[in-house]
């Protein structure tokens, strides 16, 4: 009998894990919402892209300084879109040029105003925070090894079922002191205890043979200063910790997808309808009586891209 061959990554079994119900509409059926993304995940978003482009810089050879400033431009294109995506009327003698960047690279934001309005964080605060957080670590010395890097491996095997892993990398680092580790960042507007039960971290300990990852805090307060607002904190892991979780708990998964899969039930799991960072995107589609889903599903969400793992990171 051929075994079954499963790829994931950590989005995907963290939503293995929540509720199969919201697996199914977002990675079988793709369904997206048609508010676009949340305040919160622009923000994050538009963070990161300063970021890449920082230490991507610094590995190409610019100083600091120049990276920094070139950071805090991709950043603009971000917010607005492209200038070669969008924001530009072609004519008959001024066609538009050809884009040099994926669609999804500077999209713009739309859930995300000028200055800070209530609950909703400005871009201009963000852009203000990164520029604190290149002076704050202007002596870093931690070397950039690689940045928004994908690397996938066979994690499990055995005789009915292969499991593969994908991973994005935010940094690789060489801390000099703890080896070469995985950087992830992570924006937050509300202080959180680090947790080491996190599938993206043990994940990315595996594929880099290390039992260690740093996040990367950036807070997006207003009430206290960029020290209290910026940290670096290590997650470590035990061996035993890392094997249990990749002969253990990636297979059982592994295997309940392929279950899912083969009998067509996507079972709702009603303890993950309410997270930290808001409701489940689909929340009301659940609450609906089932004669009304579809007449929901057309008018608030839309079909999008199918889902690749990493096609958005985490």
């Amino acid at each position: 009998m051929a075994k079954e061959d499963v790829i994931l990554d950590a989005t995907m079994l963290n939503g293995l894990m929540g509720c199969a119900q919201y697996f199914d509409f977002r990675y079988n059926h793709n369904f997206g919402s048609l508010s676009g993304k949340s305040n919160s995940l622009e923000t994050g978003g538009l963070a990161h892209k300063v970021l890449e482009v920082y230490y991507k810089q610094l590995m190409a050879g610019f100083n600091k300084q120049q990276a920094s400033s070139n950071a805090i431009i991709a950043g603009q294109l971000f917010i607005n879109g492209c200038q070669h995506c969008a924001g530009f009327t072609p004519t008959d003698d001024k066609p538009k040029p050809e884009c040099r960047h994926q669609v999804d690279e500077y999209p713009g934001v739309f859930n995300t105003p000028e200055e800070n309005e209530g609950y909703r964080t400005g871009w201009k605060h963000v852009l203000r925070t990164m520029e604190e957080y290149f002076t704050f670590y202007v002596n870093d010395a931690w070397k950039p090894m690689g940045v928004e890097t994908v690397r996938t491996e066979l994690m499990y095997e055995d005789d009915e079922l292969r499991v593969g892993w994908k991973a994005k990398f935010d940094l690789i680092v060489d801390t000099g002191q703890i080896g070469i580790v995985s950087m992830d960042h992570k924006t937050f507007k509300q202080r959180r205890d680090k947790t080491m039960l996190n599938n993206q971290f043990i994940g990315q300990c595996l594929l880099l043979k290390s039992r260690n990852v740093i996040v990367n805090k950036i807070g997006l307060q207003t009430s206290l200063k960029i020290a209290d607002r910026l940290s670096r904190e290590v997650v470590s892991y035990s061996a035993d910790k890392l094997e249990e979780w990749r002969t253990e708990i990636l297979p059982y998964y592994a295997w309940k997808y392929v279950q899912y899969i083969e009998t067509g039930h996507w079972p709702k799991n009603y303890t993950h309808c309410d997270a930290i960072y808001g409701p489940c995107m689909y929340k009301q589609i659940c609450e609906a009586n089932r004669n009304m889903r579809a007449e929901i599903f057309a008018k608030e969400y839309k079909v999008t891209q199918p889902w690749e793992p990493l096609e958005s990171g985490d």
